[in-house]
């Protein structure tokens, strides 16, 4: 029996990507790909018999055109190369766009049109993402390779407000004159004296679990956003994400009496860096 070509791709952008009830991890608080795109959008039809290719363009066949590797596989790729135009993120723009190519014989996408639109920035990013796709496998018809036309819809969801103005901050921050960049990437990462293992004691011993939480049974892990200076002090504390009931205030008090660390290290001179920790707090 012969299948009608569309499939349904929910990409959650920045926060998670399900896929066949399988959740993926979002990226690094730290390090969300924001973009600033000018790649024009224009064709918002899609018309078979305007391409450049005169062969016959189906609709309908015996195996379906697909990724290399799968459904996952074109999940998977989706997430990393695909990012919230900045734009958008400013403009709290969300919505799904649904994207039209030809799926050659030689596997290639071409003819790729927005067929509906969402905003010029994330039709674009949408649209970007599908051109640069690796070859997929042509559709099969009779048991020979044929043309074929294929949908997607792709998803542009908000992540939480919280999270958008930490990007959003993190993104103006890495636009700042030489010697005030601050670098979410460096070739040596700034580390507490001793190490990590100093670090979880250094937050054991002076951590205070609040009265309120405790009595609340409150507990969870709270995310804290900083600066490591050249000098290895600690500067713009924040919490990006918080448990409330005295918890958050309580891990941005322990990390500012942080002593100093070891500063990240750039084209061997120290640099700022932005870091982002989780502080638990568990109830025994």
């Amino acid at each position: 029996m012969k299948k009608t070509l569309l499939i349904t791709l929910l990409f959650l952008v920045s926060v998670s990507l399900k896929a066949q009830n399988k959740s993926v991890d979002a990226p690094d608080l730290d390090k969300l790909n924001i973009k600033e795109l000018d790649i024009p959008t224009k064709d918002l039809t899609f018309d078979p018999k305007n391409t450049d290719n005169k062969e016959t363009l189906y609709t309908s066949v015996d195996v379906e055109p697909h990724f290399q590797g799968g459904i996952t596989n074109f999940y998977n790729y989706l997430q990393q190369n695909i990012g919230y135009p900045k734009r958008a993120l400013i403009q709290r723009v969300q919505g799904k766009v649904f994207v039209g190519f030809v799926v050659e014989k030689d596997g290639s996408l071409t003819n790729i049109k927005i067929l509906r639109s969402v905003s010029p920035e994330i039709d674009a990013e949408a649209g970007r993402a599908i051109s640069n796709s690796p070859n997929w496998f042509p559709a099969l018809l009779n048991g020979l390779q044929v043309r074929a036309q294929y949908v997607v819809p792709i998803t542009f969801k908000l992540p939480p407000e919280n999270i958008i103005k930490q990007q959003l901050l993190m993104d103006s921050l890495r636009n700042l004159p030489p010697d005030r960049k601050i670098f979410t990437a460096v070739e040596q990462e700034p580390t507490f004296p001793g190490g990590i293992e100093k670090f979880y004691n250094f937050l054991q011993s002076n951590i205070r679990y609040p009265v309120a939480a405790f009595k609340n049974k409150v507990q969870g892990r709270v995310f804290i956003s900083f600066i490591v200076e050249r000098d290895g002090s600690l500067s713009d504390v924040r919490v990006v994400r918080g448990i409330g009931s005295g918890c958050d205030e309580e891990a941005a008090r322990v990390i500012s009496i942080s002593p100093r660390w070891k500063s990240g290290i750039q084209n061997g001179r120290p640099v700022r860096v932005a870091y982002t920790i989780p502080v638990s707090f568990d109830l025994m």
